[in-house]
């Protein structure tokens, strides 16, 4: 097989892989996907033309693709992407040595164990953090922010004096509109603690779905000072459902 023909076939299994685990992490876009495909190739050519670079490229590769496709989420996760697509390397070189066989054979089963080591790792998570998520934007004095959120419909915080629900968001998210007065304090309790959090709110948000963007109803948004339990790092309020 020709340099050109095994560049095609780690192509089109590095682009299966990687839309399988972002999608599964509620990371996918078709634009970080191909991207992080590219650059894969790209080390998949020089390992090629210099074997010796092998086990960099193979430490390399994953590393690389996550830190493409992860560079707006969470950073923890960061290390879960990574770790996901070292499990299914691991495992589709393994069965690569232990199965010496022709392309036309080996491909599938690689895709296949890839795959699912992948359904494995989606089972773990909860249903709703895939399903839930939405894409908001809010504006602030004229800057504004994007984000997703998970729509969690045991969000039932209200702003005291307003009585609007609110959105919980970590620091990291909205920094950039943050405003300098308007704040105020909001007290909450649960089974996982209690606190205070300081609460602003945004001139203009807009909730997307897919191709669809709606202009959402007045929240308030409570600041994280810490990371949220979990891979969301924004909690929506349960009346976002409607429009879902």
């Amino acid at each position: 097989m020709g340099i050109e023909g095994f560049l095609a076939i780690n192509m089109a299994a590095d682009f299966t892989l990687l839309a399988s685990v972002s999608r599964i992490m509620g990371l996918f876009s078709w634009k970080g996907v191909m991207m992080a495909d590219t650059a894969c190739a790209v080390l998949t050519a020089v390992a090629a033309v210099r074997p010796s670079l092998s086990p960099f490229v193979a430490l390399a590769s994953p590393a690389v693709a996550s830190l493409i496709v992860t560079h707006r989420a969470a950073p923890r996760l960061w290390s879960v992407f990574t770790l996901t697509l070292f499990g299914q390397a691991l495992l589709c070189g393994g069965i690569a040595r232990l199965l010496p066989l022709p392309p036309m054979f080996a491909v599938p089963i690689c895709l296949a164990s890839g795959a699912l080591l992948t359904l494995l790792v989606g089972a773990g998570r909860p249903l709703a953090s895939r399903d839930w998520l939405v894409s908001l934007c809010l504006s602030v004095d004229g800057r504004s922010a994007r984000f997703p959120a998970l729509i969690d419909t045991g969000n039932r915080l209200r702003e005291p004096r307003s009585g609007l629900p609110v959105l919980v968001a970590e620091a990291r998210l909205v920094r950039d509109i943050l405003p300098e007065t308007g704040y105020r304090i909001l007290a909450f309790g649960g089974l996982g603690g209690e606190g205070r959090m300081a609460c602003f709110r945004p001139d203009v948000l807009w909730i997307g779905n897919g191709r669809r963007r709606h202009r959402g109803p007045e929240v308030w948004v409570a600041v994280s000072p810490t990371p949220l339990p979990g891979l969301c790092q924004a909690l929506a309020p349960p009346e976002f459902a409607s429009y879902y």
